[in-house]
């Protein structure tokens, strides 16, 4: 014997277990009336640390699966352990313990196959001759161990249709995932267990026929099995979806360990997968995927996740963890078809197709029922079954997934798809197979789910009607405990706890009060049902996590080549998309509005956006532009409706609340109530309750807004050079408002500005331009990027085209030769601009083109609504002083060459037959290499793609890409 020391026996308090090294083997002291015991310190399941439990009545309860050992024997006294643990020997020396880790303690346990098999000590077991066990699952093992431990001593027949021992399923979608299980850690009925207890295996044979008259069994081979009593165990398989591709390779379920080891795979090789399915399984299979640094988009068909088995404010926490890790979450997904694009997959939704390259579905459980509908159990969705397992059939008992569990609430039954159920279930009916009484006390309904690095335990009986109250402060972390409340009796109903064991263990004892909750005990906070918290963004929530980097940068992956390559993702993908707007639209940037001549009054106001944000640009009465968003405060209605006007006040439709021309909240009606009833709290502050406020800028006559609060000026953010462009078109006259255009582009917003940074494509694709040498290969030009490349300016001095070589002309299919104009004057340039240019069409990132076409001009605001989609709203404008026939000349020429000219019509074109490309032909790439001896910057030829490359390189930079 060699004797160790362990720990002072003053570290240990009576009924306290605590933790030690000795040797490097990790043991659990304990201290129970004066005596010391000493065990293995690890749980024999699934490897919890013990010193973490529970000590009472001389056992030691597992933290995390409520697993119970014998202190003193070291037995496994419950599910879900079946392995007993090892006691060592233990001695005192003065004040210290010490501990022989190669000898047994005093009382040592019994051999695992001793344990499992009792003496028969029920007259009515042991008349029986054969039980049969339909199903070789984690339910087949709880009844064959129960019916020998309630004395049956008759022979027990085991058929499964899979060719493995029965096995629990939690560990597929956890430990299996993440390399830390296998088959064996699994198996919950060894085949030392099997024959120990007497068991004929049936293993990788169907089942396909129960006669309940002569007692048989009908297996697919034709054999039949006898039987005296019967259980259908036969649990169920994973639901398959009904949409067009879901039957194509890469499209993987979860119910089997061969479907473990195949996500497996997948998970290996894989970049972002899509994951269709809120419940939890999806949440353990999007947990596994982030933990191996693979991206995932979960698609939920319903408005909040789990909304079928939780309160909607539970729904939202879960969800909420998933986003704080990286998961993409998107709800209402509408999904139409999985199709082959390429070597991925495509996950068609409503809203647009997301590449992916595997989809692991995880939608629910189809109950194996057939079996005992032909063999006449009544079935509703489940097996019908009572308190001990009796289906309507005598001599048949059910339990596990496929049966419901026997208790109503509401007047409904439902299936518990849960490894206690499982366990519970099966124990019960292995009993009452066996002639014995059932068992005294019920447990609540327990469940346990592992993600995210965090151990989620539940127990009771939760609804999705019930209310939810949240314990503190903590939320959808370590240390978070929420509880369920019956709405109508105000009963505890359920406890949820994130990585707290001990809270479950107390509510165990919480559930069995027959009295209303009492929430001031708890210091609870009710959570909101209405999903008022919902404007927090995914891309909000993970920007607060180190892991939030994850879902973009290993879901999009920029091409080796560098700048010189764009992929399809930048201007298709949903997620890119909402990115864009949080980091660009909402991010530090100044957004173009308004023209101040458009609100030249006290009281005007307009509606624009910032983004695809609608905002209300007004201007006070004491002369200032305030920008806020079109959104009350109160219940979120847009409460400008007008396109513009004129208003001392802006009263939302819906409730009345006014507000100033500052945004500020003015009026609520009845703030104080009626009669001393309702009303708004004492203590609430209409100075609290604005409108969201933009930073504002104007800059000669123009108008910006900001979400950032520390913008830098305006001329700062746009640099001296495209400064010294804009302020040449803004040259200080005042600008008076000539008309609108507005029309929508099928085509991602930044293609606009890439066709306004390509002037490349201006002298090939328009005939106008180039037949009458506005914009000409070989015209003197130039395309500036500033320094960031966020700003450009296409510039161009008119030619008389006529002066072209005929290499270039033939280069220029566009070109027309003998092409005239009926009306001359369109073509006459007034030299009005201290400019060299004649043409200039500046980029002003991210929602801004001013125009000056000769003597049109006019500003473009982009407006996206989605990757797919912006709409242009163009502001033709003049200058006071115009003679009459001047601002007829910029009509005329705004005509041709708006949205609807020569020139505009091209470009709308050319940009949906680009989007359309990407669409129908997916997951390419754009190739932008002209002009290689510029990296990315300005230009001085046309023939160059230099400034498209310089956007991009501040374009990534912002997304994080």
């Amino acid at each position: 014997m060699a004797w160790l020391h362990a720990a002072s026996l003053n570290s240990i308090r009576d009924g306290a277990v605590v933790g030690v090294n000795v040797g490097g083997t990790p043991v659990a002291l304990y201290h129970l009336r004066g005596e010391i015991y000493a065990t293995h310190g690890i749980c024999t399941h699934a490897l919890a640390l013990l010193s973490e439990g529970w000590v009472e009545d001389g056992k030691i309860e597992c933290p995390l699966h409520q697993g119970q050992f014998d202190i003193r024997t070291g037995k496994a006294l419950c599910a879900p352990l079946t392995t007993d643990l090892r006691t060592y020997a233990v001695k005192l020396k003065g004040g210290d313990i010490f501990v022989d880790l190669d000898g047994h303690g005093a009382h040592p346990a019994a051999p695992p196959e001793m344990a499992d098999r009792a003496i028969p000590t029920n007259d009515a077991a042991a008349t029986m001759s054969t039980a049969v066990i339909v199903g070789a699952g984690q339910t087949a093992a709880a009844a064959i161990r129960a019916l020998r431990g309630a004395g049956f001593n008759g022979a027990i027949d085991l058929v499964g249709d899979e060719p493995h021992l029965p096995y629990e399923r939690p560990p597929l979608s956890k430990d299996m995932l993440l390399g830390r299980g296998n088959l064996d850690a699994c198996t919950r009925l060894s085949k030392l267990n099997a024959d120990a207890l007497g068991v004929r295996l049936h293993l990788g044979q169907q089942a396909v026929a129960i006669d309940p008259a002569r007692k048989q069994v009908v297996l697919a081979q034709g054999r039949t099995l006898p039987y005296d009593v019967l259980l259908i165990a036969t649990g169920g398989r994973a639901l398959r979806l009904g949409i067009p591709g879901s039957d194509r390779p890469g499209v993987l379920h979860l119910r089997t360990i061969e479907d473990a080891a195949a996500i497996d795979r997948a998970l290996g090789s894989a970049t972002h997968v899509a994951i269709i399915g809120g419940g939890f399984i999806g949440l353990e299979l999007a947990s596994a995927a982030i933990t191996r640094n693979v991206a995932v988009t979960v698609l939920e068909r319903e408005p909040e996740i789990m909304m079928r088995l939780l309160p909607a404010p539970l729904g939202r926490t879960f969800r909420r963890l998933a986003e704080a890790h990286g998961v993409e979450v998107r709800r209402h997904a509408d999904i139409q078809e999985i199709t082959q694009r390429g070597s991925k997959l495509g996950v068609v939704t409503e809203r647009d197709t997301i590449e992916v390259d595997a989809v692991l579905v995880g939608i629910g459980l189809e109950p194996a029922l057939d079996l005992a509908a032909t063999a006449g159990c009544a079935v509703a969705g489940g097996i019908e079954v009572d308190a001990e397992g009796h289906t309507s059939v005598p001599g048949i008992w059910a339990a596990g997934d496929c049966a419901l569990h026997h208790a109503t609430r509401d007047g409904r039954r439902r299936r518990l798809e849960s490894w206690h159920n499982a366990e519970e279930q099966g124990a019960a009916a292995g009993r009452s197979m066996a002639g014995a009484t059932p068992a005294a006390t019920v447990k609540k309904p327990w469940f346990w789910t592992d993600q995210f690095g965090l151990n989620i335990q539940m127990i009771g009986s939760i609804r999705a009607e019930d209310t939810v109250i949240r314990q503190g402060d903590i939320e959808a972390a370590a240390g978070a405990v929420y509880r369920t409340i019956d709405r109508e009796t105000g009963r505890l109903t359920g406890v949820i706890a994130f990585s707290a064991p001990d809270v479950i263990r107390q509510a165990r004892h919480e559930l069995e009060a027959a009295t209303p909750f009492a929430l001031e005990d708890v210091s609870a906070v009710m959570l909101a049902d209405d999903g008022s918290d919902t404007n927090t963004s995914p891309s909000e929530i993970s920007a607060m996590n180190i892991h939030s980097p994850l879902a973009l940068t290993k879901r999009y992956l920029w091409p080796q080549e560098g700048l010189t390559r764009i992929p399809d993702w930048v201007y298709t993908d949903e997620t890119i998309y909402q990115h864009e707007v949080e980091k660009i639209f909402h991010g530090r940037t100044w957004n173009y509005v308004a023209l101040e001549c458009e609100i030249p009054n006290p009281g005007d106001y307009i509606r624009s956006h910032v983004g695809p944000t609608p905002v209300v640009v007004a201007r006070a009465d004491d002369g200032s532009i305030n920008v806020f968003e079109n959104r009350c405060a109160h219940r979120a209605a847009e409460f400008c409706r007008e396109l513009s006007g004129n208003a001392k006040e802006f009263v939302c439709p819906y409730h009345q609340w006014t507000y100033d021309l500052k945004g500020n909240l003015a009026g609520v009606p009845f703030r104080r109530g009626v009669n001393g009833k309702g009303g708004m709290p004492a203590d609430f502050r209409t100075a609290d309750h604005g409108l969201r406020k933009l930073s504002v800028t104007s800059h000669r006559g123009v108008v910006f807004a900001s979400y950032c609060e520390t913008m830098e000026s305006f001329e700062d953010y746009l640099g001296p050079e495209v400064l010294r462009e804009f302020d040449a078109t803004f040259d200080g006259r005042k600008l008076t408002l000539l008309g609108y255009y507005r029309h929508s582009l099928p085509g991602n917003w930044k293609l606009y500005h890439e066709n306004l940074k390509d002037p490349y494509h201006a002298t090939l694709l328009h005939t106008f331009l180039v037949t009458f040498g506005l914009l000409v290969a070989g015209n003197r030009s130039l395309m500036l990027a500033d320094p960031s490349g966020r700003h450009g300016v296409m510039a161009s001095a008119k030619s008389d085209g006529k002066a072209l070589a005929n290499d270039t002309k033939k280069e220029m299919r566009a070109y027309r030769e003998g092409m005239t104009l009926e009306e001359p004057r369109f073509m006459d340039f007034i030299d009005e601009f201290d400019s060299p240019w004649s043409v200039t069409m500046s980029t002003i990132w991210p929602s801004l083109i001013v125009q000056r076409e000769m003597n049109t001009l006019g500003v473009r605001q982009i407006v996206p609504t989605g990757p797919h989609e912006f709409i242009m709203k163009w502001t033709m404008f003049g200058f006071e002083g115009d003679t009459e026939e001047m601002t007829r000349h910029r009509l005329r020429q705004g005509n041709l060459m708006g949205p609807a000219g020569f020139l505009g019509l091209e470009d709308n074109e050319a940009i949906k037959f680009v989007q359309d490309g990407m669409r129908n032909v997916p997951n390419g790439e754009h190739l932008v290499k002209l002009d290689p001896d510029v990296e990315a910057g300005t230009a001085d030829s046309l023939i160059s793609e230099a400034a498209i490359r310089a956007m991009y390189k501040h374009w990534r930079q912002e997304m994080g890409l």
